[in-house]
């Protein structure tokens, strides 16, 4: 019994052909062979059947009730292999496949939203998986290869095997109890919170963006005291309410985080920000990352574009010069 090959592939789209033309020089010209080498490759998948596919004739050809029989079934394999190589293609070059990416819950929307959509709606036999954590927890999820792309708020850490695309800067604005005198004014300067006590999160959280916030409304390398510890922005504002302290958020975060008695102030140029960047593992070879890169760097090229902003950004890793204001141990809870 003849078994299935590569050859015999194209054996029956030859077939096929010379069933549809019924004369051998016509389908020769169809598939731009030689008739005489078509005629002999018919003859050898004859012989491999052990029938008869065509009668030969004066006029041409035509299928013998074998030939008649084989050829829906020749159809359906040829159609069924070209299927075949389309899918391949198209896991190979990043049209179909799978994508999980995880975003940062300080960034809820907008730009975020934006990518993950348009992506979507560009690649939809690409399924995409969404989770979400905090920078520091997408470094290292990013390394271990469980997840291919995340939303981090850079610095990162020295290390090279991570690639990232910056996409948006974001304010920082300041939280404070409503019954506080800062709330009087519009606009605030560095100076104005100077000597208020801070509710702040971990720095194992993403440290980069810890001493990128601190440095810039405190000064370089400058760590305030910190009246009190909370894993996530929500618990932060909640302890603000309280009278525990101010606090900093982004301004993306505050418009989706309205928490009685705690009102936010913007501050005056210049004004502290954030970027948002997306980050992948370097040598990750999922074909459709390499789409979804496309994506993040095209959106953000129309997001500069569209709303200008700077487009360098000079970060500096900057040890904390006061240990002690850390806590020694606070549950890693809250993305950032």
């Amino acid at each position: 019994m003849a078994t299935l090959t590569r050859m015999e592939l194209r054996h029956l789209h030859y077939f096929v052909t010379v069933a549809d033309e019924l004369h051998y020089r016509r389908a020769a010209q169809r598939l731009h062979v030689a008739q005489p080498g078509l005629s002999q490759q018919i003859k050898a998948f004859e012989r491999e059947l052990g029938v008869e596919l065509f009668a030969r004739n004066r006029r041409g050809v035509a299928l013998t009730e074998a030939g008649t029989a084989l050829l829906p079934a020749a159809r359906d394999i040829l159609a069924r292999a070209d299927a075949a190589v389309a899918l391949a293609r198209r896991y190979g070059t990043g049209e179909a496949g799978q994508l999980t990416v995880s975003l940062t819950r300080s960034a809820p929307g907008g730009i975020v939203t934006e990518i993950v959509d348009t992506f979507r709606t560009a690649h939809p036999a690409v399924e995409v998986y969404l989770t979400s954590g905090y920078t520091a927890l997408h470094e290292q999820r990013l390394r271990e290869r469980s997840i291919d792309a995340a939303f981090v708020r850079p610095p990162l850490g020295p290390d090279t095997d991570l690639t990232y695309c910056p996409i948006s800067l974001e304010p920082i604005v300041t939280a404070m109890p409503r019954t506080d005198p800062l709330a009087r004014k519009r606009r605030l300067r560095p100076a104005d919170v100077i000597g208020k006590p801070l509710v702040w999160w971990p720095r194992e959280h993403g440290s980069g963006m810890w001493d990128h916030m601190l440095d810039q409304i405190y000064g370089e390398g400058v760590r305030p005291r910190i009246a009190h510890w909370e894993p996530e922005e929500e618990r932060m504002l909640h302890a603000v309410a309280q009278g525990r302290g101010i606090t900093f958020v982004t301004e993306g975060k505050a418009k989706t985080l309205r928490i009685p008695g705690v009102v936010y102030r913007r501050f005056a140029d210049p004004v502290p920000s954030v970027p948002l960047a997306v980050a992948w593992l370097t040598d990750n070879p999922n074909p459709a990352l390499r789409r979804f890169a496309d994506t993040v760097s095209a959106t953000a090229r129309v997001t500069r574009d569209s709303n200008p902003q700077p487009t360098a950004l000079t970060f500096r890793r900057v040890a904390p010069r006061h240990p002690a204001t850390e806590p020694p141990q606070v549950p890693v809870g809250g993305p950032r």
